[in-house]
């Protein structure tokens, strides 16, 4: 059997360690936008070269006044200093900006690759509740967080750090190599508090991001226009005050214990700065007034010393800041990584399917991932082309699932789906799509014009596109709108956007799958959110809005079956039966059950309003 598209469980999620998560962003990094790589490094340069510079000023001048130079000679080396940091400034500001452009793309191309291998997944693994939660911690860090610039600006700080360090590294052993020695200890005690804290920081984050996500989750439901009919109606609005405030606190909490580690760890790394300032001007000083320790040197070497010393700690603690945070971003983006590692749907070439003359399931059987439930069983009928047929049944009976199972969003357990009498797995995936045209129970409609969410493939065939709309009964509405078929959907996004109603958009969606020139219309309970007449409108219209092609039809209103070839009964995962309406009616079965006291419904109703 194929893999293609299988709802068997996927079993463990795939393991992803930081060190596989940096070799996979350096992989999306050098695929994407390898000039990246050359700004981050020359941006380095620049600022590390920048910083060792800023040392060479205070020993130019006091070396200058030792020696005696006249005021020519100090302007002369003041403007050599100004022109060679104006240089570097300029150079750090230009590549900046390039930086920052870079950065936007990556920030954007990310959650396009997300999107990208989501499309490229199989359909059943997007219902598995652990993918599903994967898939939250994978996007969080990114579009919540800012993990992106939180790591490309973690690695520049880092390289920036290390270039700067290796230059003060060879300055000061030039004077002494223990002092540079115990300047490394005094380091190390101080990356080691780092490291605690920062491992502190990671438990405590992972902890915390699904508290956030539900903090979100509740904070945008009170405000999404979907949810205020119901929060008003039902005074929800205590009880989601205190859903958010439970949240609130116990963030507040994490917040107070997270600043006072925060602070002890500050306190220590001001002791150890402290400290080293004490020894390097000690140390500078003796070097100055005595040979104690070494040949004495000039009031210009004891401004580099004391210099040095100073930037080399802040520069240290900002390599090391820089890389731990790196580190911690890098653990934050690896469930993204773990997603992108994810089994994609197998899509082998195959046949290009002929047009049609059958469609048959053979002893199909079915249950969704992660369930016990037979959905169906043993499940066998054959559909001829140019036919409409009905699937009826009662609840869960299994008539969206068969719909499923044609698309290929799903693939049988046991028997096969035959298309002129071959398994449909058998046909290119993208070629056998191109059959079908369907609307299913929850359809979405993009917030594109009217144009583009029926013409999906932007044939601009005009005059088909009038027709569909004229055949579904959308002209006058379309017409009535200032900018017609360009108007787009969702005012949230576009001001001069439409919002249609219910059963306009249902209409809609129909006009976008009778639009594509498919074999097959499918539509999955097609006029729920339809006005009676609307509905009745539909009905008659049926054969000719799939004229030509062959149709399956899926609706609770039983009388939508009158207007088919033939009615699939749907009972306990089998073909009860599968003929007309009139030989269905002629029997005692589900259907006629089913049609009756739907029919009895109806007049009641009907009596109803008549005596009101």
């Amino acid at each position: 059997m194929s893999t293609q598209h299988s709802h068997k469980a996927a079993g463990a999620l795939p393991a992803v360690s930081a060190g596989k998560t940096v070799k996979t962003l350096l992989a999306i990094l050098w695929r994407h936008d390898r000039g990246y790589f050359a700004v981050l490094c020359l941006l380095a340069l620049t600022g590390a070269g920048s910083s060792l510079i800023n040392l060479l000023l205070p020993k130019m001048m006091l070396d200058g006044i030792q020696m005696g130079w006249d005021a020519g000679r100090f302007l002369q080396a003041v403007l050599l200093y100004a022109a060679a940091k104006f240089v570097m400034v300029q150079a750090n500001a230009w590549l900046t900006r390039r930086e920052k452009e870079h950065y936007f793309h990556m920030e954007s191309l990310f959650p396009m690759l997300f999107a990208e291998k989501t499309m490229r997944l199989p359909y059943p693994t997007l219902e598995d509740p652990e993918i599903l939660d994967l898939k939250e911690r994978a996007l969080f860090p990114v579009t919540h967080y800012g993990a992106l610039m939180q790591l490309f600006s973690s690695a520049l700080d880092t390289l920036k750090a290390l270039l700067t360090l290796v230059g003060l590294a060879a300055l000061l052993v030039t004077f002494s190599w223990w002092f540079v020695l115990a300047l490394l200890v005094l380091c190390a005690v101080a990356m080691a508090l780092s490291a605690r804290f920062m491992r502190y920081m990671q438990r405590v984050m992972q902890e915390m991001i699904p508290v956030n996500r539900r903090y979100g989750y509740y904070t945008s439901t009170a405000t999404k226009a979907e949810f205020q009919k119901e929060m008003r109606l039902y005074g929800m609005s205590e009880l989601m005050r205190r859903k958010v405030n439970g949240y609130t606190d116990e963030i507040t909490v994490w917040l107070h214990r997270m600043y006072a580690r925060r602070g002890n760890n500050e306190a220590m790394q001001a002791l150890i700065t402290a400290l080293m300032r004490f020894m390097a001007y000690g140390y500078a000083a003796v070097r100055t007034l005595t040979p104690t320790w070494g040949p004495q040197i000039s009031l210009g070497d004891f401004s580099v010393v004391v210099l040095a010393t100073e930037n080399f700690f802040a520069t240290f603690m900002q390599l090391v800041t820089g890389l731990f945070s790196a580190i911690q971003t890098v653990g934050y983006l690896v469930p993204f990584c773990q997603y992108l590692a994810l089994p994609e749907a197998a899509q082998p070439g195959g046949a290009a399917p002929e047009p049609m003359r059958t469609l048959a399931f053979d002893n199909v059987r079915f249950r969704y991932p992660n369930t016990d439930r037979v959905i169906l069983d043993g499940l066998s009928f054959e559909i001829k082309a140019g036919e409409k047929i009905s699937i009826v049944g009662l609840n869960n009976a299994g008539k969206s699932t068969i719909v499923k199972l044609i698309c290929r969003l799903f693939e049988p357990d046991e028997g096969r789906i035959l298309y002129n009498g071959l398994d449909i797995r058998a046909y290119d995936y993208a070629a056998w799509q191109k059959q079908l045209s369907c609307v299913f129970q929850d359809f979405r409609l993009f917030p594109f014009s009217l144009r583009d969410n029926i013409d999906t493939q932007g044939t601009g065939d005009e005059q088909r596109l009038r027709g569909v709309l004229n055949e579904i009964g959308l002209t006058e509405a379309v017409d009535a709108l200032p900018h017609g078929l360009d108007t787009r959907l969702n005012k949230s996004i576009w001001e001069d956007a439409t919002d249609f109603s219910g059963g306009q958009r249902q209409k809609l969606a129909i006009a976008r799958s009778l639009f594509r020139p498919a074999e097959m219309v499918i539509l999955d309970e097609p006029t729920a959110a339809l006005d009676p007449l609307a509905e009745s409108e539909v009905y008659e219209h049926f054969h000719q809005l799939t004229r030509g092609r062959t149709a399956i039809f899926i609706s609770h209103r039983m009388s939508s079956s009158t207007f088919c070839d033939r009615i699939l009964l749907l009972q306990d995962g089998r073909a009860a039966a599968f003929d007309s309406h009139h030989n269905l009616m002629r029997g005692h079965n589900l259907y006629r059950q089913l049609f009756e006291a739907q029919a009895q419904n109806y007049r009641a109703q009907r009596v109803e309003e008549q005596s009101v």
